[in-house]
């Protein structure tokens, strides 16, 4: 399940999460979001409870826009215990993706991980 997020639900839905998000920050018009989507539910399937995905319409939620500095799309980022890692720009196969959340989950440090 992919759950919508919105610039008034992100403190309840994702900064206060117990388990970790990924999100994806997309556009109703962006051609490379819609081939990212398979690949997201995919990875909502086969991580079921150990994560939550998330999408954010860039368009609509201006407020996370800004906050994330989306600066292209797709943009996936994982949010753990208060602090955010960019994991893609970008287009990416289901595989590498879920290697990479994986990583993560398995307590894998990235070096670009900042505080929310």
């Amino acid at each position: 399940m992919i759950h919508e997020i919105t610039d008034e639900s992100f403190d309840a839905e994702v900064a206060q999460s117990e388990v970790p998000c990924v999100l994806t920050f997309s556009a109703g018009w962006c051609t490379m979001c819609d081939e990212m989507a398979p690949a997201l539910e995919a990875l909502s399937e086969s991580l079921g409870s150990a994560i939550k995905v998330c999408r954010i319409n860039i368009d609509e939620q201006r407020g996370l826009r800004i906050k994330f500095a989306v600066a292209a799309i797709p943009y996936i980022v994982y949010v753990a215990n208060g602090t955010k890692t960019p994991l893609f720009d970008g287009l990416t196969t289901a595989e590498r993706l879920e290697e990479r959340v994986r990583f993560m989950l398995d307590g894998g440090e990235a070096p670009t991980t900042m505080p929310l």
